[in-house]
């Protein structure tokens, strides 16, 4: 009699154990879910603001294209908006376990476009999860010279760069860097390609002219004019 009890009681925890196990793979999979399609919004409106300002830049900036790119560019605000509401509501209580690599990386990418305010709140988190292989340090190092490069400081592996508007054509600079001299020792520590290399695919993916001026400063940079129209309102 006894050992029967004790086995229906074993059954009995066997079985909310699995329950509790199905409810969490399955909790788990609709965040996945989600988190891959708020990525998906992410780059597509990024490949549509890219492909315009590439043709801009090849065939010039008529109206259209500036209609287009400003319609653009609003709803890549909003998509924004909505992918980093999503995010913080999953970080309420820390970074989630047990979710698919991508959607780590989704979590980091939505972060990094995030405004300023989201993005220094969450880099310790970042941080965290690089040092667990959930984010690249790739990532974390981008995430890390954005917010630099929003305070208005030079950034350390350049990864960011700036689009001016110099007599009438856009072209794009690297924004300055702390270390010119170890500036390529650390991309490689990050496991990406040296600078130079990184202005050659930047001006091919782009379109535009794309200069790097290892000895630049943001404040030289002030006094050339070339951050007339520097949009920091990320800070809000």
């Amino acid at each position: 009699m006894k050992s029967t009890l004790f086995i229906k009681s074993l059954l009995a925890v066997a079985f909310f154990m699995l329950g509790n196990c199905i409810a969490y793979s399955q909790e788990h999979n609709e965040i996945d879910s989600l988190l891959a399609k708020a990525y998906e919004r992410d780059q597509n409106i990024r490949i549509e603001l890219m492909n315009l300002t590439k043709k801009g830049s090849i065939e010039g900036y008529t109206d259209n294209i500036i209609d287009s790119l400003m319609t653009v560019a609003e709803q890549m605000k909003e998509i924004d908006e909505e992918n980093i509401e999503l995010v913080s509501s999953l970080l309420t209580n820390g970074l989630p376990e047990g979710l698919n690599l991508e959607s780590y990386e989704a979590i980091w990418l939505i972060i990094d476009h995030a405004g300023i305010k989201q993005q220094k709140q969450y880099l310790p988190l970042m941080k965290r999860a690089s040092k667990k292989g959930l984010i690249s340090a790739n990532g974390l190092a981008t995430l890390t010279d954005r917010i630099m490069m929003y305070e208005g400081k030079p950034q350390k592996y350049g990864t960011q760069s700036y689009t001016v508007n110099v007599d009438g054509k856009q072209m794009i600079y690297i924004w300055p860097v702390s270390n010119p001299r170890k500036l390529n020792r650390l991309r490689k520590e990050i496991n990406t390609c040296s600078i130079e290399e990184y202005v050659l695919l930047l001006k091919k993916s782009s379109g535009m002219d794309v200069i790097y001026e290892p000895k630049l400063t943001v404040k030289e940079m002030k006094k050339r004019g070339l951050l007339d129209h520097f949009d920091n309102t990320s800070e809000e």
